[in-house]
């Protein structure tokens, strides 16, 4: 495993990481307990979850407690799982009371009177007051609830909140068919030393399926994937590991977070960190077929 210093934290981080969202809805908790085991075992150092992931938090919290000294955690607020009329649902509170609430509950579920990194699940949204919201983040931080904190959105609004508020780090979308925040995102990123964590690095694998997923979440991103020449760019290597690798091409990536049910699948992910890099002439010629990809949507949207 290679590792990487996550900005100006400072912290040294497994340059793949464990997305640990999946692990918080219907896994059996022996199922739970062996992924996570198997995370730190292949040398995964950092682990990324939220409130809003079920019992992703919960999971983290029994079964590596007494293994805290071997991760980084970092874990979001402002959006959480909570129960309305009687029904669990997602809900979002970006007021100070809120923040500071949900906070200190994944401190009692995680287990941890300090936790490594706490960030925004977005940014606050219309009819919340934004300078609340961060006054509150960063008192989580001055309370030592939190070593560090940030937010995790895309997009040129999250480089403005980068710019506004001393923010220590970013999570966001880099994957070889959404390239978008090396141009609108990661430049500010890099101007103010902050730290990186890219999710969602392989898009899901939305490529190795045949038929276009339900929904725009997946199903935006498999039609991008349909006009993307990434079997010619792969050139025989397994299409996740490509693309694992074109995330971590990038030195502006600190840690890619890919995410799993299954330990096996985990392990291989790690796998792709072995200090063997893409070429540049391969990086380039992705970077390439992106911008040709992005003006063909482009015209066939005007």
């Amino acid at each position: 495993m290679e590792f990487r210093t996550l900005g100006k934290t400072g912290l040294s981080v497994s340059e793949v990481g464990l997305g640990a969202a999946q692990i918080g809805w219907g896994v059996a908790d022996v199922d739970a307990e062996r992924l996570l085991k198997t995370a730190l075992d292949v040398g995964i150092t950092f682990i990324d979850t939220a409130a809003m992931y079920g019992q992703s938090e919960d999971l983290i919290g029994q079964f590596l407690s007494t293994r805290q000294d071997e991760f980084v955690l970092a874990t979001k607020c402002g959006d959480f799982v909570g129960e309305v009329d009687g029904k669990t649902k997602i809900c979002n509170d970006y007021t100070r009371e809120g923040i500071l609430r949900v906070i200190d509950e994944s401190r009692r579920k995680l287990r941890m009177d300090v936790i490594d990194i706490v960030q925004f699940h977005g940014l606050p949204q219309e009819g919340d007051d934004p300078e609340e919201a961060f006054e509150a983040l960063l008192e989580a931080k001055e309370k030592g609830w939190a070593r560090f904190v940030g937010v995790s959105a895309d997009g040129p609004s999250a480089a403005d909140a980068a710019t506004r508020w001393p923010l220590d780090t970013q999570e966001f979308t880099y994957n070889i068919l959404h390239q978008e925040s090396s141009d609108d995102l990661i430049p500010t990123l890099r101007s103010r030393s902050m730290g990186t964590i890219v999710k969602r690095p392989i898009a899901n694998a939305v490529f190795l399926s045949d038929d276009r997923p339900d929904g725009d979440f997946n199903g935006k991103p498999w039609d991008r994937a349909q006009r993307f020449p990434l079997v010619d760019l792969a050139d025989g290597m397994p299409l996740p590991e490509f693309a694992l690798r074109f995330a971590l091409a990038n030195p502006d990536v600190h840690v890619a977070i890919t995410g799993s049910t299954n330990p096996e699948h985990l392990a291989s992910n790690s796998r792709v960190s072995d200090g063997v890099a893409l070429s540049n002439d391969v990086v380039d010629a992705a970077k390439a077929a992106f911008e040709d990809m992005k003006q063909a949507i482009e015209a066939d949207d005007s």
